[in-house]
């Protein structure tokens, strides 16, 4: 069935389709204007018709008077009046129609990517500036909020896909990364020292000291203990051995900052607007799985050679002022970091800071999504989509 004759079969006025009793005739051109532009006004996506030779009654069956051939007006005459007389152009055709034996008259709306339209000059009881827009059944002048509406509804249907991010500044969705293999953390390196030591002290066999252990210099506790210009080996058994109790949280800070600042691989995202407005308080969120790799919350100051639990004399870090807000879900990273204005045609960093993410051994091989939402105070809808990490 022709779309045409469904809408005119089965459909009832809304704000998209209209149906006219009589043809337009120059007395009612005014008419013609007004009613062209309320359609072509409505913030929606699709076409809008205008059918004339209808009558739709409130029980909802519809009367047809058929037109006239004679009175089937040129596709031109309509066009030149709209034209004259409404800014910018509206897009439509008029055409005669067939249905069950009456000869109808269409006015086929399409293509309204720039309203509002209005009144560029008087024209009968039109004056220069006047707006009107098509509510359901109804028409009414345009108000502000009207004109709020129409602005929300062309960011999100002829912005949202003018926006861009990616990984580079080719805004590529997929990024290939090399996975951490055989990873020292700090804490282990130590603990195998001293338990090396240990070791030897039980063997009554052992007399010589060995100053490497696994390619490890024995200058190494001087980076990392706590006493200073006292190695390992010069410490007694018992002091040892409750050194080693929960040597993890005593080099916490270490392997943090191991994972965060030396293994990490650090990523940033790129976007660009490629339509005509601005976006404004936009706010950029991502969510990583949490099985793809380790998010660090934080950045991680660099111990100092004698520390071993953080210290909050360390010297203050601003970078960690610039770092994107991450929090850690149940089954997410979310990752969000405000960028103000998204200006057009300017590509932007998305982080200050470059979000630091360790990529273990274990997830090496896989491919991971990760999600993202643009939100924007001129959106009524957020942008959403997906970009591709795969670790080898």
């Amino acid at each position: 069935m022709d779309n045409i004759e469904r809408l005119i079969r089965y459909e009832r006025e809304g704000s998209k389709l209209d149906f006219k009793q009589e043809q337009y005739h120059r007395m009612k051109y005014p008419e013609l204007i007004k009613d062209i532009m309320s359609m072509a006004n409505v913030p929606s996506e699709g076409k809008r018709y205008i059918v004339i030779g209808v009558k739709d009654h409130l029980d909802g069956t519809k009367e047809f008077f058929s037109i006239p051939s004679e009175e089937i007006v040129d596709q031109a005459t309509f066009q030149q009046i709209i034209r004259e007389n409404i800014e910018p152009t509206i897009d439509f055709s008029y055409y005669p129609f067939e249905f069950d034996g009456n000869l109808l008259g269409v006015i086929e709306i399409d293509n309204c990517i720039n309203a509002p339209y209005m009144m560029k000059k008087d024209y009968g009881n039109l004056k220069k500036g006047d707006c009107f827009i098509r509510n359901g059944s109804q028409q009414s002048r345009m108000i502000r909020r009207d004109y709020d509406e129409i602005e929300r509804f062309k960011l999100d249907n002829f912005l949202g896909d003018k926006i861009e991010i990616g990984f580079d500044k080719d805004f590529d969705s997929r990024l290939r990364i090399e996975g951490v293999r055989n990873a020292k953390f700090p804490s282990e390196e130590v603990k195998a020292e001293i338990e090396s030591i240990l070791s030897k002290r039980t063997n009554p066999e052992s007399t010589t000291r060995n100053k490497t252990f696994g390619g490890i210099s024995s200058g190494f506790p001087n980076i990392y203990s706590p006493f200073r210009n006292i190695p390992y080996e010069e410490r007694s058994t018992e002091d040892l051995k409750k050194y080693l109790e929960n040597i993890e949280e005593k080099y916490l800070q270490h392997d943090w900052y191991y994972m965060g600042e030396e293994k990490a691989e650090k990523i940033n995202l790129t976007v660009v607007n490629r339509g005509n407005k601005y976006l404004e308080d936009v706010l950029i969120m991502l969510e990583i799985p949490i099985d793809s790799g380790d998010v660090m919350e934080e950045l991680i100051d660099k111990p100092k050679p004698n520390e071993v639990i953080s210290i909050a004399a360390n010297p203050f870090n601003s970078a960690k002022l610039y770092y994107p807000h991450v929090e850690k879900k149940s089954d997410v990273y979310t990752v969000q970091q405000n960028i103000g204005s998204l200006k057009h045609q300017l590509p932007m960093e998305v982080f200050n800071e470059d979000l630091r993410v360790f990529f273990g051994e274990n997830v090496i091989g896989k491919s991971f999504k990760w999600s993202y939402t643009i939100y924007a105070k001129n959106l009524s809808n957020p942008i959403n989509g997906e970009l591709i990490i795969d670790i080898v």
